[in-house]
């Protein structure tokens, strides 16, 4: 009976204690919610580069001049 208890106690703890999830780097994050792309090394032609994703990577969004909208500036940069 006692083990059975402890059973269906262990089973019930993994059912509700929800997994871990691995999160992103806080320069993808950043990148993300400003609607970027990571891309290596540089941006394009019809690109700006709205900041960094980590050591390779850039955050590039598209500019378009008929459809603006601001890019927050990052008032540090990320560890």
């Amino acid at each position: 009976m006692r083990l059975h208890s402890l059973i269906s106690l262990l089973l019930l703890s993994l059912t509700i204690i929800p997994k871990a999830r691995t999160g992103l780097i806080p320069g993808q994050k950043q990148c993300i919610l400003l609607k970027g792309v990571c891309k290596d090394h540089a941006c394009i032609g019809t690109e700006d580069t709205i900041g960094i994703c980590n050591e390779e990577k850039k955050c590039c969004r598209k500019w378009w001049i008929l459809n603006p909208y601001p890019t927050p500036v990052p008032k540090s940069k990320s560890p």
